[in-house]
């Protein structure tokens, strides 16, 4: 079946990057939601409804969830940040490339968090980049032996806001 423009576009095909961490063979990510917050003001005199304002925008954390593999990237980035040793430019690990404050659409591209849809073919058709996430939550895997099932680990990602880039 040929695609047409006009089709939706499918959500198992996604590629998310860490920086200079490819999660590969990622089962899950959840998260990318953003919501203005409601003002609401009762105006003396009008009684048949209320005034609303728009306020700050609030973010969900990303949750990121993929098959335990030997790498142990997710789980020291997350130690890092936990000890305090983390680069303020955009929160990625000490070790992963320049510190210094830049602006924050300044992301070098070994440090840019982002999050991909693709198509059949692997090439990118929408992609968000988070701005200056870090890990908040590192979940490890469940063991059961009564279950054989493939061993997740999983990561929630804090940030300061959603960037489209396509």
């Amino acid at each position: 079946m040929t695609e047409r423009s006009t089709d939706p576009y499918v959500g198992f095909r996604f590629r998310i990057s860490l920086g200079h961490i490819e999660i590969g063979g990622a089962a899950e990510c959840t998260g990318l939601e953003s919501e203005v917050k409601v003002f609401e003001y009762p105006e003396g005199g009008l009684n048949t409804h209320l005034l609303k304002f728009p306020e700050r925008c609030s973010l969900k954390n990303i949750t990121i969830k993929r098959g335990l593999t030997q790498s142990y990237d997710l789980y020291d980035w997350y130690l890092d940040v936990a000890s305090g040793s983390f680069d303020h430019d955009n929160q990625r690990p000490a070790g992963s490339g320049t510190s210094g404050l830049g602006s924050e659409n300044d992301q070098s591209v070994d440090k840019k968090i982002s999050i991909s849809l693709i198509d059949s073919s692997g090439e990118t058709l929408k992609e968000w980049v988070l701005r200056r996430a870090f890990p908040v939550k590192w979940v490890g895997p469940e063991f059961k032996a009564t279950d054989n099932v493939v061993a997740f680990e999983s990561i929630e990602l804090a940030h300061e806001g959603l960037e489209r880039l396509d």
